[in-house]
C-alpha cells in the first residue's frame, strides 16, 4: 500500500490537486477494499475503512482537531452496533 504523507498548504493549492493530494489516495484504497470484500453495506464499510487507515494517509495536521475526530468515531461505532 502506497502511503501519501507529505505537508499540503490546503489554501494555496487548485481544488483540484487539494484532492489528489489530500482525499484521492485513501479514497481510493478504501474503493480498491470495498470492490475486494463486497461488504453488505459498502458505505458503512467504507467509512470504517477510511476512518481506520487515515493516520496512513494524514497531510498535515495542523488544522485537525483529534476530539471532534474521535467523538465521531466513538458516536459512528456506537450507532453501528444499534443496526
Amino acid at each position: 500500500m502506497m502511503s501519501k504523507k507529505t505537508n499540503v498548504n490546503s489554501s494555496s493549492l487548485p481544488t483540484r490537486q487539494y484532492l489528489d493530494q489530500t482525499v484521492v489516495p485513501i479514497l481510493m484504497s478504501g474503493l480498491t477494499y470495498i470492490s475486494k470484500e463486497r461488504p453488505p453495506e459498502p458505505i458503512v464499510a467504507l467509512a470504517v475503512y477510511l476512518l481506520k487507515n487515515r493516520s496512513t494517509f494524514e497531510t498535515g495536521t495542523e488544522n485537525a482537531s483529534p476530539n471532534i475526530d474521535s467523538e465521531f468515531e466513538s458516536n459512528f461505532d456506537s450507532n453501528i452496533e444499534k443496526e
